[in-house]
């Protein structure tokens, strides 16, 4: 029988996440054979989130801990409050976002597993600033499972990170 995994408040897997928050990874694809990721996000008062994005493979599941989450999916948008659930289906065009007035935690679930995405593009982030190309953010949603539907053409930027940092 093997050990169970336990991660405390704080620990985990840190970096910037796609809006500039810090994001945590408490259950990563190495931990569970690709099977799922466990994260621990925020979105801060007034945050776009990522742009609008489709997996044809994979499921993302919102748990909010504080603050309300706006999710668009397909032609809708819901909101959720501390406690409550929501599950996107692999195809729906998704974009979670903070219309409120207060900043957001939630956890989400990827599955299968997305972490080395989310850590690929911290990385991008990182090398460009905030502004990866359009191109830059298709190639790695080819990799990745993760089809962006509203980024500029050509060899634009996009405006990925907060201005909070």
């Amino acid at each position: 029988m093997s050990d169970p995994r336990v991660v405390a408040a704080g620990q985990g897997r840190q970096f910037r996440g796609p809006t500039g928050a810090p994001m945590t990874v408490k259950i990563g694809g190495a931990v569970t054979g690709g099977a799922y990721s466990l994260i621990e996000y925020s979105h801060a008062a007034g945050a776009p989130g990522p742009p609008p994005h489709v997996h044809e493979r994979h499921e993302e599941a919102f748990r909010v801990l504080e603050g309300e989450l706006s999710l668009d999916i397909d032609d809708r948008t819901i909101t959720l409050g501390a406690g409550e659930y929501a599950v996107v289906p692999r195809g729906a065009v998704h974009r979670p976002y903070n219309a409120g007035l207060v900043e957001v935690r939630f956890l989400f679930i990827t599955s299968p597993a997305l972490d080395d995405f989310f850590a690929e593009m911290a990385e991008l982030n990182a090398a460009t600033d905030g502004n990866p190309s359009a191109d830059a953010l298709r190639e790695l949603g080819a990799r990745w499972d993760c089809v962006f539907t509203a980024l500029p053409g050509g060899g634009a930027t996009t405006r990925m990170v907060n201005e909070e940092r």
